[in-house]
């Protein structure tokens, strides 16, 4: 279990009835199954399978859930909260109702996702015969004025592919990363990982995400299979490995806290990037 506590959470449909009452636990790794299809309500036409929430050591609150809408409907009216959102279309069709300065809206397809800002207004309408099925990331941390912070984005992964020269059999290509309201850095990257290869076991200092879209990978003792969700807390080792026989393709969310100006000032590595920076342009 490479030291760390793993909760896998079984596959059986869970519904989120309301967030708890006082401050929530904090998240330790775990891997957390997702099947697909997922099917709404028949009643209400729509239905969330919860998957994890609690506290880490950059944000107040953490939680990640997955959700069926079937078409026509929305899952609340348009709607800006303080919390910081990623939502994933794993599968079927929707409009992101965004506001007026960003076009109105813009058609999510499975392999697509949008980031949410804090404050920012939005919602979701499904348009496909098939339920959309997607998947979604939420937080909240003191809310901070600073420097340009990250705005909407809107992500196509079919536009994204791998150099293929690294000889190593792992590569990321970076999809967007920068300070939002909530945390120091949000950072997202798609990564590609070859039959037999991976990294060991390391510490970050930062929680982290996986989405596996593709293929097969290994960590924290258990194998992950598509659509799966793997949380890495912030100081819990961690390594990824693809036993499979087929490339593995994932998302990786990064969320950094801020790091105190003190910390800055110390920091030889930060000052050393920073000189070499210089250096290059002269």
């Amino acid at each position: 279990m490479l030291g760390s506590t793993v909760r896998t959470v079984k596959d059986g449909m869970v519904r989120m009835l309301g967030q708890s009452q006082g401050p929530p636990e904090r998240l330790r790794s775990g891997i957390y199954p997702v099947t697909l299809p997922l099917h709404p309500e028949d009643d209400t036409g729509f239905r969330l399978y919860h998957r994890y929430r609690g506290s880490t050591g950059n944000v107040d609150s953490l939680s990640c859930h997955v959700s069926a809408l079937a078409q026509g409907q929305c899952p609340h009216p348009p709607h800006a909260h303080p919390e910081e959102e990623i939502l994933i279309m794993l599968g079927g069709e929707a409009d992101v109702v965004l506001p007026s300065c960003l076009a109105g809206q813009r058609r999510l397809t499975a392999g697509q996702f949008v980031y949410y800002p804090a404050h920012f207004p939005h919602t979701l309408k499904a348009v496909s015969a098939q339920p959309a099925n997607y998947l979604m990331f939420k937080w909240r941390a003191a809310h901070r004025d600073g420097p340009a912070r990250l705005g909407f984005q809107h992500v196509d992964l079919a536009d994204v592919h791998p150099a293929g020269a690294r000889s190593s059999g792992f590569e990321s290509r970076l999809l967007f990363e920068g300070p939002t309201g909530c945390l120091g850095k949000l950072h997202a990257h798609l990564s590609f990982l070859a039959p037999g290869a991976g990294y060991e076991p390391h510490v970050d200092e930062h929680d982290g995400a996986i989405v596996l879209l593709a293929g097969e990978i290994e960590t924290l003792g258990h194998r992950v299979r598509p659509h799966g969700i793997v949380h890495f807390a912030r100081g819990e080792p961690h390594g990824v490995r693809n036993h499979g026989p087929h490339p593995a393709r994932y998302l990786v969310f990064e969320f950094h806290g801020r790091v105190p100006l003190l910390r800055k000032l110390v920091d030889a590595k930060r000052w050393k990037r920073k000189l070499y920076s210089v250096w290059r342009v002269r």
